[in-house]
């Protein structure tokens, strides 16, 4: 088998292209330039009217992938095509790639890394573009953002404060993932404190009436009051209300200031930290006692000692 040296043979392949020009062969290079144009539009063109027709039934996240698959695949093809019109030789070239990648990933491990876990991301589905996700990454912070972008190295994040947020893949594959919209509906727990001399029966009832008055509530599954704990001074309750995930925020908040109003309306008081200070007089050190004798004694008179 012949041996073969890869860098000299680009080399070479690239000194007899740009040596010795002339009109021929400016106008192969020319050709190749236009072939490559037209790879961009046709693949451009096909990508788009693929997900307008056949995607129609696909997610956002599968609309992408494919979206970008066929582009690149057709304009590839394109690109090779444009290479051997001018000249270049394609098994050189693809050979000169291979090697490059090899070193391109020991140098870079991490990107490596990124790369394969971004593939088993894009496998498992576990969100798609447009979920809200919450991740905890190493030390306790957590990210929580709708998804805008799935990339073979990272995830893109838009959070509730309009801030971009990008997410290596490998922390994704390694820390625990909080899909907040994968179901059509998310249970709202609102934690509650009473006092203990505060009837449970009467607060249950308040509760429930509260989440039957409340149109965003849903019936299916029903609300639910449950005694959690009971602490030093209170009783804690778990207040639970099913509703659609896509107006999560809104009912929560809504429906925290109805339980308000509700306890208000009932007299249920909500326990309230309180501070004393009992004020205590000092008693009089010994010197101050001298001293203010002392002070008795110079602002009587002669006559009156």
């Amino acid at each position: 088998m012949p041996e073969t040296n890869i860098p000299k043979d680009v080399a070479v392949s690239l000194k007899e292209i740009f040596t010795n020009i002339n009109f021929e062969r400016i106008s192969e290079i020319f050709v190749a330039l236009v072939l490559c144009l037209i790879g961009f539009i046709l693949a451009r063109l096909i990508s788009n009217t693929f997900i307008r027709t056949v995607g129609q039934n696909f997610n956002a996240h599968q609309s992408m992938v494919w979206r970008r698959g066929i582009f690149y695949f057709i304009f590839v093809l394109f690109i090779m095509a444009s290479l051997k019109e001018a000249g270049f030789k394609l098994s050189v070239f693809i050979g000169a790639a291979g090697i490059f990648t090899v070193a391109l990933g020991f140098a870079s491990q991490t990107s490596a890394s990124n790369l394969i876990s971004g593939l088993f991301l894009i496998g498992e589905g576990s969100f798609e573009v447009g979920d809200t996700i919450q991740i905890t990454l190493i030390r306790g912070h957590t990210i929580e953002g709708e998804v805008i972008s799935i990339d073979l190295l990272s995830v893109k994040l838009l959070t509730l404060d309009n801030i971009y947020v990008r997410l290596p893949n490998e922390q994704l594959i390694r820390a625990p993932v909080l899909n907040l919209s994968k179901f059509p509906i998310r249970r709202i727990p609102i934690t509650l404190a009473i006092n203990f001399q505060e009837d449970i029966i009467k607060v249950r009832e308040v509760l429930l009436d509260v989440a039957a008055h409340y149109p965003l509530a849903l019936d299916d599954p029903k609300p639910e009051v449950t005694v959690t704990a009971f602490r030093e001074s209170t009783i804690e309750i778990l207040f639970a209300v099913w509703c659609r995930q896509e107006i999560f925020l809104k009912a929560r908040d809504e429906l925290q200031e109805h339980v308000r109003n509700g306890f208000l309306k009932n007299h249920i008081e909500i326990p309230v930290p309180k501070m004393g200070i009992i004020d205590r007089p000092r008693p009089k050190a010994r010197d101050e006692i001298d001293q203010y004798a002392n002070e008795k004694e110079l602002k009587r008179g002669p006559k009156e000692r």
